[in-house]
């Protein structure tokens, strides 16, 4: 005799194993997505979760489920492992469901249906970001800088009534011997163009109307940096010394107009003009600055400085005000 006809409940179980496991048939010729989430959708009787009112163990749940299961496939026609099509399957199923429940409750059981969930389809993408992290925009230490710039000088004190304020530019080479140190050193040469006030058109008493004034140089400076790399901005000090000469341009120019039947046309006259170079002469400047990175290699800089120039028989004193990249 075999362990079938030995045990009833032993046999139960191997057939309700049986029976709930995916099966291969000619009805299941599809394949595809569609095809695997329409099967993984039919109900079985272990999709069933059971909590026993009356202490029913293990062999004895599988076997109730065995004969339920048995007992709604003949009273509904429906055999959930065959593959149905169109609103029979649906309609199958939700009864297989609503009668397994019946079934197993009247058994002394508390009944919940957790069928498992189909599985997603592909994905497919056309496109992926780079996963990796973007260029970090901080200052960064580099033993060596270049920087460019330009802006506008204001005349400052007495040298207002002399000359008025104009455009400058300039560039530097900066340079950082250690990265534990905040403390590097700038060489810089600029120049600036400045516009003759009353008090220097009226030099020497000659009447001079027109003029130009340009003061170019380089500078020895010491730049403190206010914070420690890497950031994303700062402020520094920057001071040092340097040395300057002024070129001056002074003219007297008469314009005459004169009309003819069917036009006016102005003409000008040079009556005077004087041009003088002085030495190189020292000067000296401090102020503060502010940088922000743009990327790792690059920052934007503003920089607002007092320089003072002496001059035979006095000073030039300008505030530059400076906008640039450094690299």
């Amino acid at each position: 005799m075999d362990m079938g006809a030995k045990d009833p409940h032993v046999a139960a179980i191997v057939a309700l194993l049986v029976v709930s496991m995916p099966v291969s048939a000619p009805a299941r010729s599809q394949s595809g997505p569609d095809s695997v989430a329409a099967i993984a959708a039919q109900p079985a009787a272990t999709d069933f979760q059971l909590s026993p009112k009356n202490h029913q163990d293990e062999e004895q749940q599988w076997f109730d489920r065995y004969e339920c299961d048995s007992l709604v496939k003949r009273q509904s026609g429906y055999d959930p492992t065959h593959e149905q099509d169109g609103p029979s399957q649906q309609a199958g199923s939700e009864e297989y469901v609503r009668a397994m429940s019946i079934c197993l409750t009247q058994r002394d059981y508390e009944v919940r249906y957790a069928p498992p969930r189909p599985p997603p389809p592909p994905s497919f993408t056309l496109y992926q970001a780079p996963s990796g992290p973007p260029a970090a925009r901080e200052l960064r230490y580099r033993a060596l800088s270049v920087q460019a710039g330009g802006g506008y000088s204001v005349a400052a004190a007495s040298t207002a009534q002399y000359v008025h304020g104009g455009a400058n530019a300039g560039a530097a080479l900066n340079w950082f011997p250690s990265a534990a140190l905040p403390l590097g050193v700038r060489l810089e040469g600029g120049y600036m163009w400045l516009t003759p006030a009353s008090q220097l058109l009226a030099l020497n008493g000659v009447g001079y109307n027109r003029g130009q004034q340009d003061l170019y140089g380089g500078d020895f400076d010491l730049r403190l940096n206010l914070s420690h790399p890497p950031a994303r901005q700062q402020l520094y000090l920057v001071a040092g010394v340097g040395w300057y000469r002024a070129s001056t341009l002074l003219q007297e120019v008469s314009s005459q107009r004169i009309c003819g039947v069917h036009e006016c046309s102005v003409f000008q006259s040079l009556l005077a003009q004087e041009r003088d170079t002085s030495p190189w002469e020292s000067s000296w400047n401090a102020g503060l600055g502010w940088e922000i990175a743009l990327d790792s290699r690059s920052a934007f800089f503003l920089e607002v400085r007092y320089r003072h120039i002496d001059r035979e028989g006095g000073s030039s004193q300008l505030v530059p005000i400076v906008l640039g990249l450094r690299f």
